[in-house]
């Protein structure tokens, strides 16, 4: 016999109660079953991507390529992948949904790639446009013999294989080599870029006026390479690269006399004179002090260059003074001894030839000091 259910919160006796618990819980049923159609039959045919559909068959795959993922076109995106199937032991066929304006846009000949659709690597199909061919329509199989894969995976893979095949032992020694030269060469670069920046703080005039003054430079620089040659050629062909006989070669016995004499200078001149000076410190430093003393007066005594112009022009008339032939020239002098006449008989009697006396300037008024003057 059934018992009876009673439920706080339905109203009724157990009948009506029961009536709408069973009443309710169909209603429950029924929803789910609703949702769980509508899950898996509706959303999938609401959320299908809609467009142009494209088949395509491909030699390969991009790794990571699955539904939903993006279709590119000049890296930015058109469609999505429908759908995927690489059951064909030979070819991949891929179905993708392209919007409207893409579909318009490109043709029949378009060429097809796997690349990153974002930082992360994440797989996409891209196209590329091509001139030429017929317009996309729905539905359209479409064939490529070759579709490159630039995915990230791959690019790790080959550059994993690369590393793994050349980065051997002599190579990383070879890198740290190139290394330890760079850092070497790196105060050498510094004091490049402070020479430059130098330059470039003190240059006070124009590029125009610099090329020109290193035209003038250039201008002497061949005679100036002709100078240099010529020099090189006198050492190359000096005595010391000679031969008795005058043959090009080594004169050895030339040059063992050059190394004894260089020996006998070294240890003769130079190491007497070092043990000299080594021996009597004591009796030579008073000595050199002295000189010192005496020299560093000289350029006090000598005074300045107007002091040495006055001393050029006296010796210049010094020179005037002396007239006659070469080798017999004579001071020629005119002493004038009006007021002492006791000396003028003396100079007379000496062999000094007479003249006329001068006389005093009229302007002038008498003197009672002998005078000299120089006779032009």
């Amino acid at each position: 016999m059934a018992k009876s259910t009673h439920q706080d919160f339905v109203r009724g006796s157990g009948g009506n109660q029961a009536r709408t618990l069973v009443t309710a819980g169909s209603a429950a049923i029924i929803v789910i079953v609703l949702v769980v159609v509508a899950t898996a039959f509706v959303y999938p045919k609401a959320t299908e991507p809609s467009g142009t559909e494209v088949h395509l068959v491909l030699p390969a795959s991009g790794p990571g390529l699955k539904e939903k993922s993006k279709v590119l076109l000049r890296g930015a995106e058109v469609g999505v992948v429908k759908s995927i199937d690489s059951t064909d032991p030979y070819s991949v066929q891929v179905d993708i949904a392209l919007d409207e304006a893409a579909a318009a846009t490109l043709t029949d000949t378009f060429d097809v790639d796997f690349r990153p659709a974002n930082y992360f690597g994440t797989t996409a199909v891209n196209l590329i446009a091509k001139p030429g061919g017929g317009s996309i329509s729905d539905g359209q199989t479409i064939a490529r013999d070759t579709a490159p894969d630039f995915t990230m995976s791959t690019m790790l893979e080959h550059g994993s294989i690369v590393v793994d095949g050349s980065l051997t032992t002599d190579v990383i020694k070879s890198l740290n080599k190139v290394t330890r030269y760079a850092s070497g060469l790196s105060p050498l670069i510094e004091t490049m870029i402070v020479v430059s920046d130098n330059i470039s703080r003190t240059q006070k005039q124009l590029p125009s006026t610099l090329l020109g003054k290193l035209n003038d430079i250039t201008a002497v620089f061949p005679d100036a390479n002709v100078e240099a040659l010529g020099a090189l050629d006198a050492i190359t062909n000096a005595q010391f690269n000679r031969l008795p006989d005058g043959s090009r070669g080594v004169d050895k016995e030339y040059h063992d006399l050059m190394n004894r004499s260089l020996t006998v200078a070294s240890d003769g001149l130079f190491g007497a004179i070092g043990t000299l000076l080594a021996s009597h410190a004591a009796e030579l430093t008073p000595v050199v002090t002295s000189v010192k003393y005496l020299v560093d007066e000289v350029p006090g005594v000598m005074g300045n260059a107007s002091n040495m112009t006055k001393l050029q022009k006296a010796m210049e008339g010094l020179q005037d003074s002396f007239k006659g032939p070469k080798g017999q020239q004579t001071l020629q002098l005119r002493i004038l001894l009006d007021s002492v006449p006791g000396l003028a008989q003396t100079m007379t009697a000496m062999g000094a030839k007479t003249g006329t006396p001068s006389r005093p300037d009229k302007n002038t008024g008498p003197t009672d000091r002998p005078t000299k003057k120089k006779e032009n």
